[in-house]
């Protein structure tokens, strides 16, 4: 896939609204919602801007006699990095955003090969106890299989085997580690954890994700028992969720309870990705069951952490950078990107309230792609932890710091306007 770089033009940030060449753009309010200073959005540059962050996804860190995505990549052509098993579901949605924004069937190709590759992947890396996708943590399987019910949503022919493979793993290897002790119930973070260790976020909320996109989609089906069962697993894991994780008071999702010698105490940390998958969990369940309050929590969490919360830097106004971009952290910003922008799309939101978030994705964007960004040679269009500095030019690219910043360029292009 040719890697085409495309950056914003001076001339394109200082446009106004209205149409430019039968293009619409949008003015992005200032964050009081109120009439300020606006940029403009114009889908067909985002758009490329996305042809040329995934191609550089694609072109540089795919394994194509393995099928999945390494690690690293040091220019021309060096992946010293293994295979890890978690980032393998969010590169694996990069792809999946760029097919639904092209219609390409060159992206669609490669669903089948990553749910093979992947599958093989895990079992050479980890051993015999990790064959068919079975992990030891809980929070890696349910990003994969939360990739796996993406790609059988958007597939024009959603293959069976992505929906009945993503449902075996929640209901064999992510649900049956619940346990009501410690913590008065919540997953644990790994099949090997004894009854006496702690309960977090990165396990909880994208499993309920998971039990509520199930529900949609079982609903949809017509297998109204089923879509029950799903339904109430993911309330089940919400209110954990809430009760446990979420301060009412100051609108901060923490990212666990830890205990030690039986004591239970909340963490005082709270990480882009679990804001992002605590609100995705309660928008889901906003659209399954009609129910305001779970809209309200969703906003309340995402304005405390786009404002003043913890995910926040207040020097560039963007999200923090949460670890490096060969770690765990260089991925949770494009995590919560990933929920923030149907969040921002879905008009029972206070109009205000959206136009304040949308002000806020598009800062993050553009301070990405025209601050953050190399501009040529052998690291273009490629991103690192820090969406304000661009990667050094020299050294690894870490996969999860690249698809972080992909998945927030490709979120540009389903972004709505708000009216």
């Amino acid at each position: 896939m040719k890697n085409v770089l495309l950056i914003l033009t001076a001339a394109l940030l200082a446009a106004g609204c209205g149409k430019v060449d039968d293009t619409y753009y949008e003015r992005t309010p200032s964050s009081s919602g109120e009439d300020g200073d606006y940029a403009p959005i114009n889908k067909t540059y985002w758009g490329q801007a996305a042809d040329s962050a995934t191609g550089a996804l694609i072109d540089n860190f795919w394994n194509e006699t393995n099928n999945y995505f390494y690690m690293d990549f040091v220019p021309p052509a060096a992946h010293p990095g293994g295979f890890q098993y978690w980032p393998q579901a969010h590169a694996m949605d990069v792809v999946v955003d760029a097919y639904v924004r092209t219609q390409d069937a060159a992206y669609l190709a490669y669903y089948d090969q990553w749910f093979d590759g992947v599958k093989e992947g895990n079992q050479t890396a980890y051993g015999a106890a990790s064959a068919n996708y079975r992990n030891n943590f809980i929070d890696d399987m349910a990003w994969i299989v939360l990739t796996m019910l993406r790609m059988y949503e958007t597939h024009p022919e959603h293959p069976a085997a992505y929906l009945t493979t993503a449902e075996q793993i929640y209901s064999d290897w992510i649900l049956t580690e619940w346990t009501e002790i410690p913590c008065g119930g919540g997953l644990k973070w790994q099949h090997s954890d004894g009854v006496t260790s702690g309960k977090n976020a990165c396990t909880n909320c994208p499993a309920a994700i998971i039990a509520g996109r199930l529900a949609g989609f079982y609903k949809a089906l017509g297998d109204n028992d089923k879509s029950a069962k799903y339904l109430a697993d993911a309330q089940r894991l919400y209110h954990w969720i809430r009760s446990m994780l979420y301060d009412s008071r100051t609108k901060i999702l923490y990212g666990g309870v830890d205990v030690k010698n039986g004591v239970e105490t909340r963490s005082t940390t709270s990480l882009s990705y679990e804001v992002g998958t605590a609100l995705g969990a309660a928008h889901e369940l906003y659209k399954l069951t009609g129910e305001q309050h779970f809209l309200t929590d969703a906003v309340e969490m995402t304005n405390k952490a786009t404002t003043d919360g913890m995910p926040m830097d207040n020097a560039t106004g963007c999200l923090r950078s949460e670890g490096p971009g060969n770690g765990d952290g260089g991925l949770f910003k494009g995590i919560f990107i990933r929920y923030f922008v149907k969040l921002i799309n879905d008009s029972n939101v206070d109009k205000a309230k959206r136009r304040q978030f949308y002000c806020f994705m598009v800062h993050n964007a553009t301070t990405l792609w025209t601050s953050g960004t190399n501009q040529d040679g052998s690291y273009a269009s490629m991103f690192g932890p820090d969406w304000a500095t661009p990667i050094p030019q020299s050294g690894a690219v870490g996969l999860q710091g690249h698809v972080s910043g992909c998945m927030l360029i490709e979120a540009m292009s389903a972004l709505n306007p708000v009216e």
